[in-house]
């Protein structure tokens, strides 16, 4: 009785496509994060901005 050579390979395949496509939904998550915080970082320097600029105005 042999054994068959295809199981091995079938499931090492399997294990390298789902830590591939796992590798691939962890970054495009982790990229939309980062666009996110880039998004709110700059909406908050504009606020920062525009009060400060309010302030100078209004002293003088």
């Amino acid at each position: 009785m042999t054994t068959p050579t295809t199981g091995s390979t079938g499931t090492s395949f399997w294990k390298i496509l789902a830590i591939v496509i796992g590798v691939l939904i962890v970054v495009s998550i982790g990229w939309s994060l980062v666009k996110a915080v880039a998004w709110i970082v700059v909406v908050g320097l504009v606020i920062v901005g525009a009060f400060t600029v309010f302030k100078a105005l209004t002293k003088s």
